[in-house]
């Protein structure tokens, strides 16, 4: 499969849906619905438009909510779940930025 565009205001529209139907189906008390579509733009970036990779990410982010007993999804939540390496290596600045504050945290 290959990935989803987000060029045209078409292919944002798209990926927009995406977007909206796995926020949907989340089932987590303090979520705000619609907080996904502002992140649309991010979550195309951080997950290079690949549905399994945005499935996945959700997915983790959701886990950590509920572990975590916030219920909700936030940037700074699905900032804080690991993708394949593969994604990383797509996104060099962002894993760059993320070692790079993970190697401060543990000075």
């Amino acid at each position: 499969m290959t990935p989803f565009r987000h060029k045209t205001p078409q292919e944002q529209a798209a990926w927009q849906a995406l977007v909206a139907t796995l926020e949907n189906a989340l089932r987590l008390h303090a979520h705000r619905p619609g907080a996904f579509l502002r992140l649309a733009p991010y979550l195309h970036d951080r997950t290079a438009g690949m549905i399994g990779r945005l499935s996945h990410l959700v997915r983790e982010a959701a886990l950590d909510a509920i572990l975590d007993g916030t219920e909700r999804i936030t940037r700074a939540g699905l900032e804080a779940v690991d993708l394949d390496e593969s994604t990383d290596r797509q996104n060099l600045p962002r894993a760059r930025q993320r070692r790079t504050r993970e190697a401060r945290r543990t000075v």
